[in-house]
């Protein structure tokens, strides 16, 4: 199956006004989760609790041995499991619908990038 993130995001936005009617704290997602489970193949919430599990054993067990692990290492697992996000098709794909959206698009994801979050989503805005 193939997860749809706007509909992701419409879901989100309805939780969060009917929770407004109600002072719940705002709902949030995480799509890079969303991307790895629908990688994995996991059809469930229940791999939203083994990965919670796997996590805090991680955190519990293995903190001090990460410790001493240089940021290069740590910089390359990271590198590694966000390569897998980037879908470079869909870049080819909007560079042939629209140069103009994907000018946008890749200024807003290296500023994202360079200059922080907040500057890159001023500058998509």
């Amino acid at each position: 199956y193939e997860i749809d993130a706007n509909q992701e995001l419409i879901g989100l936005g309805i939780a969060n006004m009917v929770g407004s009617l109600f002072q719940s704290y705002p709902i949030t997602g995480s799509f890079s989760r969303s991307a790895v489970n629908n990688d994995t193949g996991a059809k469930t919430g229940a791999a939203a609790m083994v990965t919670a599990t796997t996590v805090s054993i991680t955190l519990l067990c293995l903190t001090s041995l990460l410790y001493y692990l240089p940021n290069n290492a740590l910089a390359a697992i990271v590198l590694s499991a966000v390569s897998g996000l980037f879908d470079y098709q869909e870049l080819k794909f909007v560079w042939h619908v629209s140069k103009k959206d994907c000018l946008l698009w890749v200024v807003s994801c290296l500023g994202t990038m360079f200059l922080g979050i907040e500057l890159g989503i001023a500058i998509a805005v």
